[in-house]
């Protein structure tokens, strides 16, 4: 009967002990649990792609091309918590701008031809090989002076019309959207 009393009196203060480690006198902040995401409002957004627009601007330099000026940029969603902030981007497609200095924008076969040459620098930079899982969009101003004339397709749609043949104006009209 001793023996159980003294077992008993031991388990009683081991009990009663106080813990080997101290209970944090403030919370911590549980880590993000790559299972269970942030709750977030996603909004469309665009990103620099400052390594991409350089290799896009080496590209039209190597091929002689002077007078053209070019950068690629990421078009996606932010990922804004409940708090305005922004926690991620998630990048949909690469989108290319390029500025072609020209001497005449009333003349669509030179354009076409100049559209021609940008496409196929741009072709060195495919789809399944820049951020992004689906094809993006591709912006070309022509300026002549103070004039400019815009154009905006998809890398799709300027793939499509060379795939057709098409050249010089007929290039430039197919990718031409007037306003």
């Amino acid at each position: 009967m001793k023996l159980l009393r003294t077992l008993f009196l031991v388990l009683i203060f081991a009990a009663c002990r106080p813990l080997l480690a101290p209970i944090p006198a403030t919370p911590t902040e549980t880590p993000a649990d790559p299972a269970n995401p942030p709750q977030c409002a996603y909004v469309w957004a665009r990103q620099a792609l400052p390594e991409l627009s350089a290799q896009v601007q080496q590209a039209f330099d190597e091929a002689g091309m002077s007078g053209v000026t070019a950068r690629a940029g990421a078009y996606g969603e932010n990922c804004v918590d409940a708090q305005g902030k922004v926690v991620s981007f998630s990048t949909m497609e690469t989108d290319f701008y390029v500025i072609a200095e020209v001497t005449d924008l009333t003349d669509n076969e030179n354009l076409g031809n100049i559209l021609e040459d940008l496409l196929i620098v741009l072709d060195g930079f495919p789809p399944d090989e820049t951020p992004g899982p689906q094809p993006g969009y591709i912006g070309v101003t022509f300026q002549a002076g103070d004039d400019l004339l815009n154009l905006w397709f998809s890398v799709t749609a300027g793939e499509d019309a060379r795939k057709q043949g098409l050249h010089g104006s007929a290039l430039f009209n197919a990718l031409y959207r007037k306003p």
